[in-house]
């Protein structure tokens, strides 16, 4: 009986927990990209075409988000990072900030290279965890907000 009694208890466990991360996830105000035609940008050799993005309401700022598709390995971008090509006012400092909201983690480090000339602007941004991120850019007096759910990679 006492064997019983520790495998119920271990699957109310993993239940549990189980319920724990879907619930966060559905708790994660996740911002919905955008399916729209890239700007035109002297720096980029391909035409415009059309991609997911995170595009601001003014539409000043664009942040590629080919990475938020369902079918991406999340392991990868924590471990690795990811490429993230934005576009912003001509020529100006792209700033990127953003926390984890469901938990306590580093801060996202970002990696802006310098002196982009046109309106494009390629980064690496580092998520030290999974969980609820929200991302926050700035160049020149614009900005943008969005919010992405990383599945862990543990």
């Amino acid at each position: 009986m006492n064997r019983r009694i520790r495998f119920v208890s271990i699957l109310i466990l993993l239940f549990s927990i189980l319920l724990n991360g879907c619930s966060a996830k559905r708790n994660c105000p996740v911002t919905e990209p955008v399916w729209a035609l890239s700007p035109e940008d002297g720096a980029i050799l391909n035409p415009p075409a059309y991609e997911n993005f995170f595009i601001n309401e003014d539409r000043s700022i664009w942040a590629s988000a080919w990475w938020v598709e369902p079918d991406i390995d999340y392991r990868l971008i924590l471990e690795e990072g990811i490429k993230v090509g934005w576009f912003r006012p001509e020529g100006a400092e792209l700033i990127i900030t953003g926390q984890r909201l469901d938990g306590d983690a580093p801060a996202l480090e970002a990696h802006v290279p310098c002196c982009y000339p046109t309106r494009f602007q390629a980064t690496g941004l580092y998520f030290p965890t999974g969980g609820c991120w929200e991302v926050n850019a700035k160049a020149a007096d614009k900005k943008i907000t969005f919010v992405v759910w990383l599945e862990s990679s543990k």
